[in-house]
């Protein structure tokens, strides 16, 4: 099924809102579960790794996630801001992104770049939970 170049852009504004959000949730579920582990409450079951570092690795994992998540919505700000000033100086009434411009570029290496913070920060509370278990 064929559809306009306008609905792919709709689908893909969708998918990478989605997948912002998830990254998101991922991300604070991550947060809690290393605060409950690191609180040391008698009722939470103690990690066998040795020490806190690995847990607060991992929260600096997410935290540096949720920095990276703001900065990409930042320049994103920043490249549309830059993208109809062009526009107005121009009178013009459409415009498009350059995305060789540093705020577009920066917005596009934020996106992936918090997708593989999250899953490094997720796969390792993981194996941490499942080397204690094991």
């Amino acid at each position: 099924m064929k559809k306009s170049v306008e609905k792919i852009h709709e689908d893909l504004d969708f998918a990478t809102d989605r997948i912002s959000t998830q990254v998101r949730t991922l991300t604070f579920g991550i947060l809690a579960l290393v605060w409950l582990f690191l609180s040391g409450n008698k009722d939470v079951p103690i990690l066998k790794i040795g020490g806190r570092e690995p847990l607060l690795m991992i929260a600096g994992l997410c935290i540096a996630t949720l920095l990276i998540d703001v900065t990409q919505y930042w320049s994103m700000y920043r490249s549309a801001r830059q993208v109809l000033q062009h526009a107005d100086d121009n009178k013009l009434t459409e415009a498009e992104y350059d995305n060789k411009r540093l705020m577009r570029r920066m917005q596009q290496a934020c996106f992936w770049l918090k997708q593989v913070l999250a899953a490094i920060a997720a796969v390792w509370l993981i194996a941490l939970i499942f080397v204690s278990v094991a």
